[in-house]
């Protein structure tokens, strides 16, 4: 990777909802394991919380196979793992740069970056969950309009 890239993994504050649904699967399961005395439906009630944690499994498989990358002709973002996908934006069409922080984000460090353009939709307008969204701020203006001292 040279000066003129910019290269990144999402935050993994990515997982929150995950994480959260997972624990909430855990306490619903142990509680409801307490109240039934049917193997049959103590078995149900596991596999169903095991669906919940394969789920946050395959996002985290899926974040570690994803990154944003800024070059000096595009911005791109790369993810998916069963359906590959490539959100582009040419940086001749970038108008505007803009960070957006939660309280959330900035007691956790990340950020959303929307990358505004002249005319049309554009295929990657923001990248959500940016770690560090000011640097990466500078770091993308540098690239794409020659400075980051803005």
């Amino acid at each position: 990777m040279d000066d003129d890239t910019v290269l990144i993994r999402r935050h993994p504050a990515v997982f929150l909802q995950q994480i959260f649904e997972s624990l909430g699967a855990l306490i619903l399961a142990g509680v409801l394991t307490g109240f039934v005395h049917n193997s049959t439906a103590i078995t149900i009630i596991w596999v169903g919380f095991l669906m919940v944690v394969s789920r946050l499994a395959f996002k985290v498989f899926e974040w570690s196979d994803e990154f944003f990358a800024v070059t000096k002709v595009r911005a791109m973002l790369v993810h998916g793992i069963l359906t590959r996908r490539v959100d582009m934006m040419p940086l001749s069409k970038v108008t505007d740069l803009t960070v957006d922080r939660s309280i959330l984000g900035r007691m956790l460090g990340y950020g959303t970056i929307v990358l505004e353009s002249a005319g049309q939709d554009q295929a990657l307008s923001k990248v959500e969950y940016v770690p560090e969204p000011e640097s990466i701020y500078l770091d993308i203006s540098a690239v794409a309009f020659g400075h980051g001292d803005d």
